[in-house]
């Protein structure tokens, strides 16, 4: 049997409900580029867990933006920072007593996400808890976005351990079937606020909210997961 060794967090909606706040700044967005962001098609406006370039390529494709992307995302970074820095900010329940009971527990700690980098440090040292994740891997940094498991398997190799030696805690039903994809034991923690909602069954362990989690609990149904 493995024994584990870290704990992977996505970030967005699994950490902090950041859905207003990723609304407002690609409404931002289409204004400053003469467009009207409530005519992006349905399949747009409601999906979850992607990366931001794909979101911003997508709009470009849609409106016929001739502005290179390396600028379209300098823009809607800029506009997601801002509004940031004008709103409240605060952790979703469970998620600050989770990172400090995986801590205690002696598990590494790490971040896997389809958002920017720079904009999730800012606000994990906002909320306190930028010392706690030594790795983060965003999704500039792999070629094959979730649902492939290339992000999990890069953060696994950056913590130096095997997936199978890894815990996720994910939302989103991409980021799921990523995650199980890799060969990590999968957390789903159900976003109430969610756009859609999310098809977790490939998780092995779904919550309600992450105040639900027992960590000695979780740790020692994991290690005798079928497979480990």
């Amino acid at each position: 049997m493995t024994p584990l060794r870290a704990a992977i967090f996505d970030f967005d909606e699994t950490m902090i409900d950041l859905e207003p706040q990723h609304a407002a700044a690609d409404r931002a967005l289409c204004r400053a580029m003469g467009s009207d962001y409530d005519e992006l098609p349905a399949s747009h406006l409601n999906a979850s867990g992607r990366r931001i370039v794909d979101e911003i390529r997508e709009m470009k494709t849609w409106f016929g933006w001739a502005t290179e992307l390396s600028e379209l995302e300098r823009l809607r970074r800029d506009a997601f920072d801002q509004v940031c820095r004008e709103s409240e900010i605060s952790l979703l329940p469970g998620v600050s007593a989770a990172v400090r009971a995986f801590e205690k527990a002696g598990l590494m700690l790490a971040i896997t996400t389809s958002a920017v980098r720079e904009s999730i440090e800012i606000l994990l040292k906002r909320v306190g808890l930028f010392d706690a994740f030594p790795v983060i891997v965003d999704g500039s940094e792999v070629e094959h976005p979730k649902p492939h498991p290339e992000p999990y398997l890069l953060t696994a190799a950056r913590l130096g351990v095997s997936p199978d030696q890894c815990l996720v805690m994910e939302d989103s039903g991409i980021g799921v079937r990523a995650a199980k994809a890799a060969g990590t034991f999968c957390v789903a923690v159900r976003n109430p606020n969610a756009k859609t909602r999310q098809d977790l069954d490939a998780a092995d362990l779904v919550l309600d909210s992450l105040e639900d989690l027992n960590v000695a609990d979780l740790l020692a149904q994991a290690e005798e997961a079928p497979g480990r």
